[in-house]
């Protein structure tokens, strides 16, 4: 069974930035940046709420927490300095998925026992105290603090390259809080491979990367029974005839059996596309899937010229860019919405990174939703399930029990 741990991180011996958002996305950034260049795959890892993380290893029965020693350090020299005043600390709480999943949630406030050296047995696992100078077995007092097997053995193991393969995104339906299906990608081999809520970058679609994606997802439709699969397509290579032509041979092989399940996103649509370039999608995507939607960049696209009939949605493919310009180009995209519903279009959101862009497509009204705060990268499709939204986001390894983060701090 893989290890499983929530890490929690303090800061200040008086914990007087435990409350303060711009200390917990510091924290967020120095700790990801360190996760993400030592907690290599087959390993994942990922912000759940503010300063907790979880940590897997699926080769190890506990988690070494010597090796976070260095994180201790690296935290403290970013926001103290060598010789500043200031104290960081972490925790590490192991048990089951449950139990991990509540301690995430915990007020920080509620942990300075344990902070302390005291454990009062609420939560029933294996605690280490962490900082630059040293690791403390809090629970069980005094107990060993070398993982199985210990980083030594661990260290000594080539590093694995994660294979390049399709991975999925959770398509939300808002108002009925319930999974729908999901957007495949490609992610490149050696990707890292983290869950949660991830910085506020885009999964960037690539022309090259469709056909390995409509080849990878065909083999999980025959697995997987339930929900939309979404498939990504260039809007360049449906319009232009000398890419259509090798596109058409993997169209073909998809599963003609599956035609009601598949759903062709067709990603970098222009703000106006011609009625000549969407009749050609049209007429070139209608025969191997049951509906078409149109991914847009621009969130002035021109909704009202849209010939009917075309696209059954348009999802909004936030920019990477600062989170006041992503939120302001989601309030721009939905201020259209009456004009949407008249054309009898869905809209869509797509690349939600934060808790506040999720909080604020829910405010908007925005009806379908992906990206990291909906799910992780999974790796298999999320089945059609019901996730109230304060219980995102979806994670592989929180598929199997329901409600596991529904303690989570939102």
């Amino acid at each position: 069974m893989a290890a499983l741990a929530c890490l929690k991180i303090f800061v200040g011996d008086d914990l007087r930035f435990a409350d303060s958002d711009s200390m917990a996305a510091l924290v967020a950034k120095v700790a990801g940046a360190y996760l993400e260049t030592t907690w290599l795959w087959p390993r994942r890892h990922g912000l759940v709420a503010p300063f907790s993380f979880v940590l897997t290893d699926p080769r190890a029965v506990t988690l070494d927490p010597r090796e976070l020693q260095a994180l201790a350090r690296a935290l403290q020299h970013k926001l103290f300095g060598d010789t500043g005043e200031g104290e960081i600390a972490l925790l590490t709480f192991e048990g089951d998925q449950s139990d991990v999943m509540r301690f995430a949630g915990t007020p920080t406030a509620a942990l300075q026992a344990l902070l302390d050296g005291e454990d009062d047995g609420e939560f029933a696992g294996r605690i280490c105290r962490i900082t630059p100078d040293g690791v403390v077995a809090i629970a069980p007092p005094g107990g060993p603090i070398v993982g199985e097997p210990p980083m030594e053995a661990l260290e000594a193991e080539p590093v694995a390259v994660a294979p390049a393969r399709v991975a999925y995104r959770g398509v939300f339906h808002a108002p009925r809080q319930v999974f729908v299906g999901n957007f495949a990608v490609w992610r490149e081999a050696g990707a890292a491979s983290s869950f949660g809520f991830d910085l506020p970058t885009a999964t960037v679609n690539d022309p090259a990367s469709d056909i390995p994606v409509l080849n990878g997802a065909k083999e999980m439709l025959t697995r997987f029974k339930a929900g939309t699969m979404f498939l990504p397509i260039s809007f360049s290579t449906v319009i232009q005839s000398s890419a259509r032509a090798g596109l058409l041979t993997h169209l073909e092989a998809l599963p003609r059996v599956q035609r009601g399940r598949l759903a062709a996103a067709v990603y970098d649509t222009p703000r106006a596309p011609s009625f000549s370039a969407l009749s050609q999608v049209k007429r070139s995507l209608e025969p191997f899937f049951s509906r078409i939607g149109l991914r847009v960049s621009d969130p002035a696209f021109q909704i009202d010229d849209l010939p009917p009939g075309v696209a059954e949605s348009i999802t909004l493919h936030l920019p990477v860019a600062s989170e006041a310009v992503r939120l302001a180009a989601m309030a721009r995209f939905m201020r259209d919405a009456a004009s949407y519903r008249r054309k009898r279009v869905w809209q869509g959101v797509a690349d939600l990174g934060t808790r506040r862009e999720l909080n604020a497509a829910l405010e908007l009204g925005v009806p379908f939703l992906t990206g990291p705060a909906i799910t992780e990268l999974l790796e298999a499709p999320t089945d059609v399930v019901s996730c109230p939204a304060l219980h995102l986001p979806l994670h592989d390894w929180s598929q199997e029990a329901e409600g596991a983060v529904g303690d989570l701090v939102a």
